[in-house]
């Protein structure tokens, strides 16, 4: 074993910045040097030959080693380690390890080092978190690193494109279920995916992309629950999902009245002007000219999709004391019935609102619903609503209308191109999406950044139905068998 006071500190330093190295405290430092053992090598020796099983990860501490493959070669210098991301697995040696002059090197053993992660649970974590960061394709090695060294049978969660307001709704209802949580600020990608190395859980938004190189990534590390933490699932690839084994879960109904209620608050705002109000009053201009709206009582509101938001919807708008005109491909028994609400076809819907507001899910047969030829229908006076999806509406088209007067105006909390915009901060960006940037200057739009959903109450839900589905999914239950399941065929 190495004497702690023959180590060189000053080779501990200049592996500070390694990765692994790197998230170790002094003391745990002190530990693993201490169960070192010190070997010295003449010019010409080998330590391993390539394909041979690597059983030991090593430090230089003097002189130099020569790493060889084939016809390639590099050094390894005093400071650099070997051998890092093998040794426990007893993977072949990549190279072959020459003493290109005499050197000194510091060596433990795979199953040396496995003790020392049973003692030690912060340098036990401190692997743990290394593997999970470089390893691509080892989660059997991760998971039975846990197994052994931990004997847990803890679920770990990797989620995806989190915020303070996420995080603090599902750490208070996660002291219920005990989930590890790895919180990851970046979006779901090809370029993050690698982060949920070690988790069996990767928990996603509607800006997240959950296309087929990811879940393959995904499949192929060991994850085997998608739970999405919103109602949409159209960035998801539910086909190579299914077919990968990969079950998928979504919150179906996290808060109906709170997307209803913002739909609604919309409404008001365009009609009266409040977003334009505002604006002048803070300026001290108290003119009321261009601010003249219309009663809600009375007029006709166009609800595009009854599910559950939509049927909200219904309801807030029978209060005012609208007429309400339906479509759906289901109707819903009980709008059919009550008075003042009537279903029609969407064309019939479109021609006679004076407010249409969408409500549908976002699928190849709904994809720019509202296009041209939709708006082409509409009243000129008419407002265009959308909570729902950004993709149902062609945004080149709606801003022609809105410029163009062929509608009064629009309010939306989504937008087809939101992906790069929306739930950051990008005030200290020039903006290259066009479309939006128009939209964002006609004064007869008003755009909320897909905050529809957040209420104290639906992020709550939120919380409790994607822990709950979590918890379903570590029970046994998989595809069909979890209550919130999104599976291809109901695409």
């Amino acid at each position: 074993m190495a004497d702690l006071k023959n180590i060189d500190w000053n080779v501990a330093s200049s592996i500070r910045d390694d990765d692994f190295f790197g998230t170790l405290s002094d003391s745990d430092k002190q530990t693993l040097f201490a169960a070192m053992t010190t070997k010295n090598y003449k010019t010409g020796d080998v330590l391993i030959k390539e394909g041979e099983e690597q059983t030991k990860m090593l430090i230089v501490t003097a002189g130099k080693i020569e790493k060889r493959k084939g016809a390639r070669s590099s050094f390894l210098k005093r400071g650099d380690i070997s051998g890092v991301l093998h040794f426990f697995a007893r993977d072949p040696s990549y190279a072959t390890l020459t003493a290109s002059e005499d050197s000194t090197v510091s060596e433990i053993d795979s199953d040396h080092f496995k003790t020392l992660l049973s003692a030690n649970p912060s340098l036990n974590t401190a692997f743990i978190t290394f593997l999970s960061k470089l390893v691509r394709s080892r989660s059997n090695l991760i998971n039975s690193i846990r197994a052994s060294v931990l004997g847990s049978g803890g679920v770990r969660v990797a989620f995806f494109d989190s915020k303070a307001y996420m995080k603090e709704a599902f750490d208070a209802v996660n002291q219920k279920f005990g989930f590890e949580i790895v919180w990851i600020k970046e979006k779901l990608s090809e370029q993050t995916v690698a982060f949920a190395t070690g988790c069996s859980v990767v928990c996603c938004f509607v800006n997240d992309t959950v296309n087929d190189k990811v879940i393959s990534h995904l499949a192929e590390t060991g994850v085997g629950l998608i739970a999405m933490r919103c109602a949409g699932y159209d960035n998801v690839d539910l086909k190579l999902a299914t077919k990968l084994g990969l079950s998928v879960t979504r919150v179906p109904a996290y808060s109906p009245y709170a997307v209803a209620e913002h739909a609604a608050a919309l409404m008001l705002s365009l009609n009266r002007h409040l977003h334009l109000a505002y604006v002048r009053t803070r300026d001290h201009n108290f003119s009321l000219n261009g601010l003249v709206g219309f009663d809600m009582h009375g007029k006709t509101v166009g609800v595009l999709g009854t599910g559950k938001i939509g049927k909200c919807l219904v309801y807030i708008l029978r209060g005012f004391g609208c007429n309400v005109l339906c479509y759906d491909v289901r109707e819903d028994p009980e709008l059919a019935t009550m008075q003042g609400v009537k279903y029609v076809s969407k064309d019939d819907l479109l021609v006679q609102s004076d407010i249409v507001s969408l409500h549908a899910p976002l699928l190849p047969s709904t994809k720019h619903t509202i296009n041209a030829e939709a708006l082409s229908k509409m009243k000129k006076t008419a407002i265009l609503i959308n909570t729902s999806r950004g993709g149902l509406v062609d945004s080149d088209a709606l801003l022609d209308a809105v410029m163009t007067g062929k509608i009064a105006g629009a309010g939306l909390d989504v937008y087809e191109g939101e992906k790069a915009y929306f739930f950051e901060n990008q005030s200290d960006k020039n903006m290259t999406d066009s479309t939006l940037s128009r939209l964002l200057a006609c004064k007869n739009v008003l755009i909320t950044s897909h905050q529809a959903f957040l209420t104290q109450e639906a992020l709550q839900n939120i919380a409790d139905s994607t822990l709950q589905s979590i918890k379903d999914f570590t029970a046994g239950k998989r595809g069909k068998d979890l209550p919130n399941a999104v599976v291809e065929e109901y695409k």
